[in-house]
């Protein structure tokens, strides 16, 4: 599920006839979810709260069991509806299908009319990103090689494979959200991207936190020194993480729980910051 951060509560939306607010970016947002598991055309994504939206909530909210059949029709923008649609992800044979339906720019529009910090805002881009990489370089696999060498290149493709060993991937995910969003992302191998540092080389040198974990967080291990990233948010059993331990990999570890490595070789986890406003402690 997507966090109140990352998709906050607004305020309840309906029709213009009615008291409830009826313009507004959440109004986009929906009709993007509803576009995007393949129930709104595009060209309806403006921010009036209009009849087909109000019908599509109201058939929601039947299907989900948030209103009985024999209820009132009711197409309204409420928290019930509010908390169904952070779970959904864009069905099977859809563009983006895996995805969350409310996609980054429904995150955004909503998150500044929750009046989001512009700092936070920054952390989820980078963390966006982080997640792209990660999930771009696992499908992508088997054009992706096991190396420990030193200097490696920080500036990888994650759709064209690479060199890479688990400290350097890290690092590469990271060069890769401040390429991709514009925002200056500490290197948390502290080497400027240059193409060093390793697991025990100021990658666990940041600060040890437990569950639940962030898109960015890394997980330490006793084996060979290994270095895993989260990639979905969570606890033990329902975060998601990024590993690059062998020539097979990178691989998708979900849950943590399920790691072969777990709870044997585990360390602990630290938190590196994602932003220099973050690392300078904003």
């Amino acid at each position: 599920m997507l966090t109140e951060r990352q998709f906050p509560w607004t305020s309840p939306y309906g029709l213009a006839e009615g008291p409830l607010k009826s313009k507004g970016p959440t109004a986009e947002a929906l009709k993007r979810f509803f576009g995007r598991i393949g129930l709104l055309d595009w060209s309806d994504y403006d921010q009036h709260y209009n009849r087909p939206l109000w019908e599509l909530v109201a058939d929601l909210k039947v299907k989900q069991g948030i209103l009985k059949k024999s209820d009132p029709r009711d197409g309204s923008y409420g928290k019930a509806v509010w908390e169904e649609v952070r779970t959904r992800k864009v069905p099977p044979g859809r563009p983006n299908s895996g995805e969350y339906a409310l996609d980054f720019y429904s995150r955004k529009i909503v998150q500044d009319e929750a009046g989001e910090l512009s700092g936070s805002n920054d952390i989820q881009k980078v963390q966006f990103y982080i997640n792209e990489f990660w999930r771009i370089a696992i499908a992508n696999r088997g054009i992706w090689h096991y190396s420990q060498n030193r200097p490696f290149d920080s500036t990888v493709d994650p759709s064209r494979g690479g060199y890479s060993d688990c400290s350097a991937m890290v690092v590469q995910a990271h060069r890769y959200a401040q390429d991709k969003s514009g925002i200056e992302v500490p290197d948390p191998a502290r080497w400027k991207f240059g193409g060093y540092g390793n697991t025990d080389w100021y990658e666990d040198d940041w600060p040890k936190i437990g569950a639940p974990f962030r898109v960015g967080d890394l997980g330490h291990f006793h084996s060979s020194r290994h270095v895993i990233e989260c990639i979905k948010p969570g606890n033990f059993d329902t975060a998601q993480w990024g590993s690059n331990g062998s020539e097979a990999a990178p691989e998708l570890i979900a849950p943590l729980r399920h790691y072969y490595r777990f709870p044997d070789e585990y360390m602990f986890t630290v938190r590196p910051p994602l932003t220099k406003e973050e690392q300078n402690g904003g």
